[in-house]
């Protein structure tokens, strides 16, 4: 049924805009299309920028869902093309943290993505609940967090939106976005290729081929890419390493242009990941006792000890239907997206020395998601808007699989059974979210110089669970976990809320942009996860609010771009997931976050490029009580928020005597230490603290041969080795009682030195 309603939603789609065209053509001439602003266009009733403003490499965004640069949006945007992302081997959202100084993507445990924009971030794995920072692909957007397991290939540019969009975007977001845009078909033949080797068995392959099937008619793309590692975290109990990865993915596309108005995109992808889990260890923090039924446990970094393998796979599949009218001098948009995430993790968390973790856990997740966006852009004008509505619906299915075995004497063995095995308990979440939005926004060109733009948007989302909790091997009463036998509950709840943005813009001299925006972000609420109790209790949904200003400017002959903003931003009602007691669950809190963020450009002289960008970030939890073990974290810093962090990048494309070229290439990658928990308590233990601080230098070598048709290049990532814990959680209950002087601490860290080759060739 879900499928059919979605075919129909997207014929649907199709025909508004078929019906849309057929009006058009009975339109008297005055209603030619005006082409969207770009680097080099203007409106006629707006002065054009010169063209000694704009240099090779500007990037056009859309985040404004017209086309711009990134010196013409008015709030705090990142944006990289994808022949930049390919060199720099960037090829999945966690390598974005490589150019983005202050953020956190972490999927190294494949249940889970930990993604963090500002300080906003979710760690919870409860069905139904958003996250903060919200993942599109090609405006299409992606239910579930582990999503971004997902890599970039055949990428026209990823755009990186901070602060919440809750105006134009598809989702309501509150922290920030992560926008793809992978490359739609083109009018002639094209093709490119890439296949890139390095240590433990590193190969990784993207291609992509353009046809064309009707001159001037249509078109047709087909894109892959293949990767698989050998894995770089040692495992002395086990066979294999950690991180060992096997994956395909392809994307076909269609470009139909029946008439010179009209412009349909039908595309369809599929991708298979499967692999050996990430880099998970035990870290120790006070006195370094290892628990004598650890066996043979080394404690050497980029080690994993546990005793049983952690098995991933996830398969992502979707369609997409995107029609483009130019009508009434703008452009009418109508996407259909269909999404489908299947994907099993399993994580074995410490080892007792044999093969039943002290605590282990496993996650199958079936989601399907449907949306439909429909949308009017006025053609640029001193008044100019853009208008639309939002749907989405979603079918997502979670199962948890808890495994606990707690070590003998310790807080959490003393509330469970002592049974022959191990002591499980399932989770079965069953969710539906449909969720539906109107939003706009004008801009109104006070003078040449000034502009003043406003807009919002209404959404009310409406979501419900089905809940069952039970377990094979101890249906009786776990006291210290609260379980109470098997669980069935359901539960509703609508949610509804308004989100404006407010923005003036001053042009004080060319190339110079200032701008303030007052904004308002909505993440709807969802289900108390409160492990193996009731959870239809409502989460309260986020609701942030947020001040910014900024200047965006290029100077010294185009040889300096300096773009700088400042922003306050506090997040009421927090959706906050702990741990602490050994429980799963989640709370209302509040964030306070102030910052600024930095980014630079310097051409001093030709072929040479440096970047300079910084962030600095001050948050904290300004109420956050745990109710269920009775805790105020009020006033303890945001988690994974560092308060300084920077990258410095360098290249230089030295031209040789036979026309070719040559271009070394080296960044480093600086961020202070950060907060993992609610409590802040690892900070107690320098040796595990000190090592969340990142210092990451990647280098590379590139010769391009004089026609431009193949190049080849050595790289290295991580060339100082150094080692950094990206995430971690105390686990001491499970095997000691607090207070002994021994911390335990399950660990997500980075991955050592890697190197390689990467050949590259184009028609």
């Amino acid at each position: 049924m879900h499928t059919i309603f979605a075919t129909r939603s997207a014929i649907g789609a199709l025909a508004l805009v078929l019906a849309a065209q057929a009006q058009a053509q009975t339109t008297a001439p005055a209603m030619t299309a005006q082409p969207a602003p770009t680097a080099t266009t203007a409106p006629s009733d707006v002065a054009a920028a010169p063209a000694s403003t704009e240099v090779a490499g500007d990037i056009i965004v859309t985040a404004q869902r017209r086309e711009s640069t990134v010196r013409e949006v008015p709030f705090s945007i990142a944006a990289f093309g994808g022949e930049q992302l390919r060199l720099q081997q960037v090829f999945s959202p966690t390598a974005l943290v490589q150019t983005v100084p202050g953020i956190t993507i972490n999927t190294a445990d494949k249940s889970l993505s930990i993604v963090a924009i500002r300080g906003n971030v979710s760690t919870f794995r409860t069905a139904t609940l958003d996250t903060p920072v919200a993942f599109f692909v090609d405006d299409v957007y992606y239910v579930f967090n582990n999503d971004l397991n997902s890599n970039f290939y055949d990428v026209s540019r990823v755009e990186l939106l901070r602060g919440p969009q809750g105006t134009l975007f598809g989702r309501n977001v509150v922290g920030g976005a992560i926008a793809v845009i992978t490359n739609n078909p083109t009018m002639d033949e094209d093709y490119y290729g890439q296949i890139t080797g390095g240590n433990r068995g590193y190969l990784r392959t993207e291609g992509a081929y353009n046809t064309v099937l009707s001159e001037d008619k249509v078109a047709a793309r087909v894109a892959f890419s293949t990767e698989r590692s050998d894995g770089l975290i040692k495992t002395p109990n086990q066979r294999g390493r950690y991180g060992d990865l096997d994956s395909y993915a392809v994307r076909g596309k269609l470009l139909f242009r029946p008439t010179d108005t009209l412009k349909i995109v039908l595309a369809g992808d599929y991708s298979y990941t499967s692999g050996n889990g990430g880099a998970i260890a035990l870290g120790i923090g006070g006195n370094q006792v290892v628990p004598a039924t650890f066996g043979n446990f080394t404690n050497d970094k980029w080690t994993n000890n546990d005793y049983a393998t952690s098995p991933f796979h996830q398969r992502l599949r979707g369609t997409y239907l995107r029609g483009d009218l130019d009508v009434a001098g703008g452009t009418l948009t109508a996407i259909s997206g269909y999404r489908m995430n299947n994907s099993y993790a399993l994580n074995d968390d410490v080892p007792v020395g044999t093969v039943t973790p002290v605590f282990g856990r496993a996650q199958d997740v079936k989601n399907r998601s449907f949306t439909q966006e429909v949308r009017f852009a006025s053609a640029p004008s001193r008044l100019s808007y853009v208008v639309g509505a939002y749907y989405l619906s979603a079918d997502v299915s979670t199962t948890n699989y808890f495994f606990y075995s707690p070590l003998p004497g310790s807080a959490t063995g003393a509330a469970v059974r002592n049974n022959p095995s191990i002591t499980n308990i399932n989770r079965v979440q069953d969710g539906n979210v449909r969720s539906f939005a109107i939003f706009g926004e004008a801009t109104f060109n006070v003078t040449d110089t000034i502009a003043l733009v406003a807009g919002g948007r209404y959404t009310t989302d409406r979501k419900k669970i089905d809940y069952h909790a039970f377990s094979n091997t101890d249906p009786g009463v776990i006291a210290g976990f609260g379980f109470p036998g098997e669980v069935f509950a359901s539960g509703g709840k609508t949610w509804k809320a308004f989100t404006p943005r407010f923005t003036a813009k001053w042009k004080p001299v060319e190339a110079v942009n200032l701008y303030a925006t007052y904004a308002k972000g909505f993440k709807s609420g969802g289900f108390v996860d409160n492990a193996y109790r009731n959870p239809t209790i409502p989460l309260d949904p986020e609701k942030a609010q947020n001040y910014e200003a900024g200047i965006k400017s290029r100077f010294l002959d185009n040889k300096v771009d300096v773009n700088l903003s400042v922003f306050r931003q506090e997040t009421k009602n927090l959706q906050n997931f702990s741990g602490a007691g050994g429980i799963a669950h989640t709370y209302n809190g509040t964030l306070l976050m102030k910052g600024a963020e930095l980014e630079s450009v310097f051409r001093p002289v030709t072929g040479l490029r440096i970047n300079f960008n910084y962030t600095y970030l001050k948050g904290e939890y300004t109420s956050l009580k745990d109710p269920l073990v009775t805790a105020d974290y009020s006033g303890n810093p945001a988690k994974y928020a560092p308060r300084h962090a920077f990258s410095w990048a360098a290249s230089y494309q030295a031209k040789m005597a036979n026309g070719g070229s040559i271009t070394p290439q080296a960044d480093f990658n600086y961020s202070t230490r950060i907060s993992t928990d609610d409590a802040n308590s690892l900070r107690l233990y320098p040796n595990l603290k000190d090592d969340t601080r990142g210092r990451t230098v990647n280098a590379r070598l590139t010769y391009d041969e004089p026609n431009g048709k193949w190049s080849i290049g050595a790289w290295v990532k991580n060339l100082t080795n150094n080692y950094q814990i990206l995430h971690a959680d105390d686990i001491t209950a499970f095997l000691a009682r607090p207070g002994n002087g021994t911390t335990y601490w399950k660990i997500f860290t980075n991955t050592p030195r890697t190197f390689g080759v990467t050949m590259s060739f184009k028609k």
